[in-house]
């Protein structure tokens, strides 16, 4: 009897199920998510970033900064759980994608190094350009350290990245205007 109850039970799962479908498999493109190892991946992009970053000549940064910040988000972007995290990211990218659009200096060499390539912002831009990012990533800082549930400590993990940045900016500053 109870075999038979089991089997039937097993019979009405299967027949819920689409066809070649699997209950243990995530269906879509999406990932079920919240997990220390994808918060370690966009953790390590942006510790990677500030790292690079910094080492390049100050025009270069900000390019620098916009693709390991895009990099970072991409990590996240199969997470649905990750969305606000993503979208904080994704602020910062396009912050200093708009910088580089405006502040672009077109006379300098694309700067190749670790096998990335890296344009180059005009002098007069590096100021400005450096306080909108200044500012982006206070806003997904403040957005990421908003975050409530079992998400908020993965968050923490990244807004302490995103916000580590900010000594390594000042400082490049500090060294720009020696120059200027």
């Amino acid at each position: 009897m109870i075999l038979k109850s089991l089997s039937a039970g097993c019979l009405a799962v299967a027949l819920a199920l689409p066809a070649g479908a699997s209950p243990s498999v995530p269906q879509g493109s999406y990932t079920i998510a919240m997990s220390d190892n994808v918060t370690a991946k966009a953790v390590k992009v942006l510790t990677s970033g500030n790292g690079t970053c910094r080492q390049l000549p100050s025009a270069y940064q900000i390019d620098c900064y916009r693709q390991f910040y895009r990099r970072a988000a991409a990590e996240l972007s199969r997470y649905p759980d990750y969305k606000d995290g993503r979208k904080a990211l994704k602020m910062v990218e396009s912050t200093l994608n708009a910088a580089l659009k405006q502040y672009r200096d077109r006379s300098a060499a694309p700067l190749r190094s670790g096998g990335q390539t890296f344009k180059a912002i005009k002098p007069e831009g590096l100021s400005p350009a450096a306080e909108a990012f200044r500012r982006a990533r206070a806003d997904a800082v403040t957005i990421l350290l908003r975050s409530q549930g079992p998400i908020k400590v993965h968050y923490e993990r990244i807004a302490a990245v995103v916000d580590s940045a900010k000594v390594i900016i000042r400082s490049g500053l500090m060294t720009l205007r020696r120059f200027i």
